[in-house]
């Protein structure tokens, strides 16, 4: 079964595409490709030159995405070594949810990533999951990710995007990666079991926005799409994200270059996921 939701990785015409959000066209599925099956590697900057012939606009978010068709996509088999099939079953007991709702991302996905190195997705989380990952962190049943992992989660992912020092601020108090044994998890917790297969929060226009924001408080956070009330330029509104990076922003000022403001039917909206916060 296709979830149609943010990290699902999906095979399509050789390579391993990742799913972006929670809304797609009705025949088709927002998606970035990431990884080359036949080199089993990831696809690097200069391969992605032809990813033009899948963008197309999307009237629903009012810009191009990558699409790629929903019929001719299929869900990879995972198959995963005893030892880590052992980890994940234990890391979905201690957390209380259903084993069907906890799936491998990331290269891990495809048996060529550091195997002491798991990128894990709890669909369905709720605000108890995030409490329970808190509680079992305070006891030591989880042990919190070390300044080495941060760091080497910082180069294998966003030494392109943004600072060593404004990552290390934005993960200085993380839940989102610990290590359970020897093995170090990185966690999203998306708050659906399933996308749609439509159009739910219509975008009818937006602007780029440089400048300051302040985090007032936390909606939905860390839970994916993140959500938060923020104040930009003396205007309350709201803040959603769906990057792991950007969910667990505390209250405070921050600094968002190459973000967005989306006119949505709903109200205005910060949307920071293709530019770079910069914490204060």
């Amino acid at each position: 079964m296709l979830r149609l939701l943010e990290g699902e990785i999906l095979f399509y015409m050789g390579l391993g595409w990742v799913v972006k959000g929670y809304q797609h066209p009705e025949d088709a599925i927002v998606a970035y490709p990431r990884y080359d099956l036949v080199n089993s590697g990831k696809l690097r900057h200069h391969e992605l030159k032809w990813l033009g012939e899948f963008t197309k606009y999307w009237d629903c978010v009012k810009r191009n995405v990558p699409l790629i068709p929903v019929d001719k996509v299929f869900k990879p088999l995972v198959r995963v070594n005893k030892d880590l099939t052992y980890l994940l079953s234990t890391f979905t007991d201690l957390i209380g949810v259903k084993k069907e709702e906890v799936e491998i991302s990331g290269s891990s996905i495809l048996s060529m990533g550091n195997p002491r190195d798991v990128d894990v997705i709890v669909y369905n989380s709720t605000f108890e999951t995030k409490t329970m990952l808190e509680e079992l962190l305070n006891k030591g049943v989880l042990r919190k990710a070390s300044e080495y992992i941060i760091v080497n989660e910082y180069l294998e992912k966003h030494s392109s995007r943004m600072t060593l020092e404004n990552y290390l601020k934005l993960k200085r108090d993380t839940i989102l990666h610990f290590t359970l044994g020897q093995t170090h998890l990185n966690v999203k917790l998306v708050a659906l079991s399933k996308g749609y297969s439509h159009c739910v929060d219509k975008v009818e226009d937006y602007t780029s926005y440089n400048g300051f924001f302040k985090v007032l408080e936390r909606i939905t956070a860390p839970l994916i799409p993140a959500r938060y009330i923020v104040r930009v330029n003396g205007e309350i509104m709201e803040m959603e994200s769906l990057r792991e990076v950007y969910s667990e922003l505390k209250p405070g000022e921050y600094y968002l270059v190459e973000g967005i403001i989306e006119e949505r039917r709903r109200g205005r909206v910060l949307v920071p996921d293709h530019g770079v916060v910069i914490s204060k």
